[in-house]
């Protein structure tokens, strides 16, 4: 009786487990994993709707975005006073959930969608910005501030 009650006592924590560890759908409040120096390039980052950002490398995913873009979205995170991950992760969902344009590129897709940062202090609208997040079979081969599609 008792190694049946610990059996089922393990099967629960498994499942438990599995259940926390499963990548969160994403949301503007999703928090992003880690990409370290050993990293795997296709360790999931972050999952959207239709694509998900991985670690990657210089020429994709997160890596790129981090060393080729992060100053951009930094500067508009300093409008929020946020974080440039917070920023890019709210311009990759709002492009990829609900895209104002969406425009197949070969093999890959690119989508836009537009978003408002607000100066906190006053509570105005400091800057429109209409984000490029390109996808090659549903993983994120960049996301940058502007440029938008082009049809």
């Amino acid at each position: 009786m008792n190694h049946t009650k610990l059996a089922t006592a393990a099967l629960i924590a498994a499942t438990i487990a599995a259940v926390i560890s499963s990548a969160p759908t994403a949301s503007a409040q999703q928090v992003w994993g880690a990409c370290g120096i050993s990293t795997p390039e296709d360790k999931v980052v972050a999952n959207y709707s239709k694509a998900r950002l991985t670690c990657g490398n210089t020429g994709y995913g997160f890596r790129h975005i981090q060393t080729k873009h992060g100053e951009e979205w930094q500067g508009l995170a300093a409008i929020e006073n946020r974080n440039w991950r917070d920023i890019a992760d709210m311009a990759i969902s709002k492009s990829l959930d609900t895209p104002d344009l969406v425009v197949p590129q070969g093999a890959r897709t690119c989508y836009s969608g537009q978003i408002y940062l607000v100066n906190h202090v006053n509570g105005q609208i400091a800057k429109t910005v209409e984000p490029t997040v390109i996808v090659d079979n549903g993983i994120i081969v960049t996301a940058f501030p502007g440029g938008k599609c082009r049809a």
